[in-house]
């Protein structure tokens, strides 16, 4: 089983759209066993399994403290992905959530207070040793913003995903039944992304020991 905490401690970079995104594309994958745990208290990601149709992924809404009963729970009963959706400005939970994890993606805007802010991130996730990448989220389409965000970015060290998310309308559009883009407009630009995104954290995840 492998564990995937989705991080970033300044709300709004996306963390819960990318979490249910990926966790759809993770089960269309090989017929995987995913559980989608939300520990966000606002339970953004509950609402929207609410709404969904199907009855998977499946979904836990849990707190930061019960996440390790949760993670034992689902490797007893052969999970084979977690992907966990944390809640911005709570560096305590962050933290026992980034530990429990095989490894760590933070996304972020490319605008400049957001790659300013995202040095709190790194810094818990150093600070607990597990291994991260950054994703460009929410990003322009065709703007020279992109590159410039990742030449900053570099300076944190970390590997960075090659396919950056665009703002789509497709992405939010999804959500309101329940579903995924991939499910929503199978065809289209940011279901792409999102495949092109999960593929890359896939292989991340298969690399970890």
């Amino acid at each position: 089983m492998k564990t995937l905490v989705v991080l970033a401690q300044k709300g709004g970079a996306g963390k819960t759209t990318l979490a249910l995104h990926w966790a759809v594309e993770a089960e269309a994958k090989g017929k995987r066993r995913v559980v989608l745990v939300d520990v966000d208290p606002q339970g953004s990601a509950a609402a929207w399994f609410k709404r969904r149709a199907g009855d998977t992924p499946l979904l836990v809404q849990t707190s930061a403290a019960k996440l390790p009963d949760v993670l034992n729970a689902c490797a007893a009963d052969n999970v084979d992905y977690v992907i966990v959706d944390t809640a911005p400005h709570a560096e305590a939970t962050a933290a026992e959530a980034a530990r429990a994890a095989d490894a760590v993606v933070i996304p972020s805007r490319p605008s400049v207070l957001d790659l300013e802010a995202i040095g709190a991130t790194v810094e818990i996730v150093r600070a607990v040793r597990r291994p991260a990448a950054i994703i460009l989220n929410a990003c322009p389409a065709r703007s020279p913003v992109i590159e410039q965000a990742r030449a900053a970015l570099g300076a944190y060290e970390l590997a960075i995903c090659p396919t950056a998310i665009i703002q789509r309308v497709a992405l939010a559009y999804a959500l309101i039944d329940g579903r995924s883009v991939t499910e929503f407009e199978p065809e289209g630009k940011a279901a792409e992304e999102i495949r092109a995104t999960w593929k890359w954290i896939g292989n991340r995840l298969a690399s970890v020991k």
